[in-house]
């Protein structure tokens, strides 16, 4: 137990921009794995010295130092707001979803789910990859045709993107169904609607 505290204390300390957390995380489950399995297999003295050299090889690792980090690649990426008339350019590590790095940034750009289910942060990329497997909101013909969602996406690259209008890309995705092409207002039904109530 003394063991999995200090463990979590050490991944606390750690800057959130840094990429040193999924390490300490990841060896925080292989201690804690380790930890299940020696005491399932008491006796054999191997699993328990697996986990003290493991112990003692993290309580080496200097966090304030960040040669001792592991390095992700961190990729600039450049978002055309349409909607707002404003271009923002800001640096992404390679491990973040573009959209909650850019609010860690107080930067502001459309969203409505966080999930990739919907169309709302959809863009189209210019240039660069952008990795989203999660994209559940966008066909895989969209996926192809450059499009893509910035809650789920991860650069692969420097990327340059634009906003989509969310009607824009639900039409694209699913205009095929309907047999006269997009829906119009109608203010009259509307007003005649709003009557009834």
């Amino acid at each position: 137990m003394a063991t999995t505290t200090a463990l979590t204390a050490l991944s606390l300390r750690v800057p959130s921009r840094m990429t040193m957390v999924p390490v300490a995380a990841s060896l925080h489950r292989n201690v804690a794995k380790m930890h299940v399995q020696e005491q399932n297999v008491r006796g054999i003295a191997a699993a328990g010295n697996h986990v003290q050299e493991t112990v003692e090889t993290l309580a080496k690792i200097d966090i304030d130092d960040p040669s001792e980090w592991y390095e992700v690649p961190v990729h600039t990426v450049t978002v055309v707001d349409r909607q707002r008339g404003v271009t923002h350019r800001f640096p992404v590590p390679q491990d973040q979803y573009v959209l909650h790095t850019a609010e860690d940034q107080q930067i502001s750009l459309p969203f409505s789910c966080r999930h990739g289910c919907c169309t709302a942060c959809a863009v189209r990329v210019k240039s660069g990859q952008l990795y989203q497997p999660e994209a559940l909101g966008i066909s895989a013909e969209l996926k192809a045709k450059g499009y893509g969602l910035l809650c789920v996406g991860f650069p692969l690259s420097d990327i340059e993107v634009e906003t989509q209008d969310e009607d824009e890309v639900y039409w694209l995705q699913f205009g095929q169904y309907f047999a006269r092409g997009p829906l119009e207002r109608d203010d009259y039904a509307l007003e005649l609607a709003m009557a009834d109530e």
